[in-house]
């Protein structure tokens, strides 16, 4: 039973408690916010994953500009699960270490590629050469996604050197998580195109 100063001390550290969870919370939305500004004056597009409302979003500055939309013959990629890999938890944003093209649908040959890109005063990187049909992205402090496209022809597989095999050999005894997605051919190559190494990912958890 609770005498008069115990009551007043019980009460006073329930506040202390409550005022402290609303500062930690407070602290955790002053930071979201902070990070989100700095994506958005980046002028630069954002992988977003929001692991409340289960989406995986491409961001330019504030506005989304692109959401997965997975192929509904394949198993659906688990948002929440695969925000449980990236470390450490207080992180709001991660890197893409690498990104290996594995099979792809080849396009127009680089001889043409010269003659539109001159004709359109355009650097011939920017023009597309082949639309991927498998590709790898790796995070630094996370997990690897492995992402797959329907091609329209038969694609072509792409030669890794034995060292890239080695380390994805490797990789497997150390722990790292893989995830399978599939999703159309536009998606896919938007997808692609975005993450390069360096590019940032948001996470809200």
């Amino acid at each position: 039973m609770f005498t008069k100063w115990g009551l007043t001390a019980a009460l006073l550290i329930a506040s202390c408690h409550a005022a402290l969870a609303q500062s930690d919370s407070l602290l955790k939305e002053w930071r979201s916010l902070t990070v989100r500004n700095e994506l958005v004056k980046s002028n630069a597009p954002y992988l977003v994953l929001d692991s409340q409302s289960q989406r995986v979003e491409i961001r330019l500055g504030g506005g989304v500009v692109w959401e997965m939309e997975e192929d509904s013959g394949t198993a659906k990629l688990n948002v929440k699960k695969f925000i449980e890999d990236f470390h450490p938890d207080s992180a709001l944003v991660y890197s893409v270490a690498s990104v290996q093209l594995l099979k792809y649908e080849p396009r127009f040959p680089d001889s043409l590629l010269e003659i539109v890109s001159g004709a359109m005063d355009m650097d011939p990187s920017l023009l597309q050469r082949e639309i991927p049909v498998m590709f790898e992205v790796q995070w630094r402090h996370g997990p690897k996604l492995l992402v797959h496209s329907k091609p329209e022809g038969q694609p072509i597989p792409v030669q890794i050197s034995w060292r890239v095999k080695l380390d994805r050999w490797l990789s497997k005894f150390g722990g790292s998580a893989v995830y399978d997605v599939q999703i159309d051919r536009e998606h896919a190559l938007t997808l692609y195109r975005v993450l390069r190494e360096g590019a940032p990912l948001l996470v809200i958890r």
